[in-house]
């Protein structure tokens, strides 16, 4: 169940206006929709889309997911275990990947993934870009356990990665950090651009270079570890338009993540996932209308709801994938999202 207020329709309004219309390819790009809220490491599966692409030999890779909606500390944000820090934006959610680990790990690296909403085509000219920040790690003991570190960067394929089938550690990518990155307050932006040479269909971020190829520089302090280089990540952007990657995304509002209440709790969506009809059923009759958005915020259908307990609708002629049901009940005055998955 998601349990989060996505004003998707809202967003895509003010945000076609403000970036000409153009859109990013990547869905979910700030990572804040999300089913599950996270509570530990190794959770970068909560964030809609989102999946590990980094091995689990002979090191097992963990990489994370940070959101305001966290129940403690750990994961959470602005407070989690790597300092204190906002979301760029000062939206709710951002992951984070370690860069490079101590000669003792040789090659370590985490990585993420995500199908883009459609493939790129070949002769094309793309913008790339996301922003990072070094996280601050004070772990146990008051010690710094982190060492800045270059190479972060994006790397686009046509097939997907997993942790069975890891991505490559071949020294390339389309895009990167040339230089080291030591600055664990401010986000920067790391943006270029690519003639696209094939139907790439899958991002991939993190380090792709082998030790030997990536520069660190140790901390000189008495609680300094310098045992591994850790980045956070937010706001991905691939795009046709060069101001949505250069900045544009800037003036995109935050998608909202509010716990449901009772009435939320209470509406069931059955079957989920479903393949030719979805019936929404109520804790009481209700007026209002229910919208049908895919994970771009493209609204699919919006059909109104008169005096019923239940309403069904059709998915047969959906591509398969995860949507979103928006219901407004007026009575109410209540507005909220459920996630359904649509699989033939």
């Amino acid at each position: 169940m998601l349990n989060a207020q996505v004003f998707i329709a809202f967003i895509l309004a003010i945000c076609c206006k403000k970036v000409q219309g153009q859109i990013n390819l990547v869905p979910n790009f700030s990572f804040e929709i999300y089913d599950t809220c996270p509570n530990t490491e190794d959770q970068v599966q909560y964030a809609l889309g989102w999946a590990k692409y980094s091995c689990n030999s002979p090191y097992i890779s963990t990489p994370d997911y940070y959101n305001a909606c966290s129940p403690d500390t750990l994961m959470g944000i602005p407070k989690s275990s790597t300092g204190f820090q906002n979301a760029h934006r000062n939206c709710t959610a951002y992951a984070g990947l370690v860069s490079y680990s101590i000669p003792g790990w040789p090659n370590y690296r985490e990585h993420i993934g995500i199908q883009l909403s459609s493939p790129l085509t070949i002769g094309q000219k793309y913008f790339l870009s996301f922003y990072t920040v070094m996280g601050g790690d004070i772990l146990q003991g008051g010690y710094y356990f982190c060492m800045p570190s270059d190479k972060m960067g994006m790397r686009l394929s046509t097939i997907p990665y997993s942790p069975s089938n890891p991505a490559p550690i071949d020294n390339f990518a389309h895009l990167y950090m040339s230089s080291v990155l030591n600055d664990t307050l401010n986000w920067i932006r790391v943006s270029g651009s690519i003639t696209a040479d094939s139907a790439y269909q899958y991002l991939m971020l993190g380090n792709f270079f082998d030790d030997s190829n990536t520069d660190t520089l140790h901390w000189n302090c008495s609680q300094c570890q310098n045992i591994f280089g850790y980045f956070l990540i937010d706001d991905v952007c691939i795009s046709t338009d060069s101001l949505l990657c250069n900045g544009g995304i800037d003036l995109m509002p935050c998608v909202t993540s509010v716990e449901g209440d009772d009435f939320h709790t209470a509406t069931n969506i059955y079957p989920n996932p479903a393949s030719e009809l979805v019936t929404v059923s109520f804790p009481y009759k209700i007026d209002g209308n229910l919208e049908l958005y895919d994970l771009m915020g493209k609204m699919i259908d919006s059909q109104i709801i008169r005096n019923e307990e239940t309403f069904s609708f059709s998915v047969l002629t959906l591509s398969e994938g995860f949507y979103f049901i928006r219901l407004n009940v007026y009575a109410q005055g209540k507005s909220f999202s459920k996630k359904i998955i649509v699989k033939h």
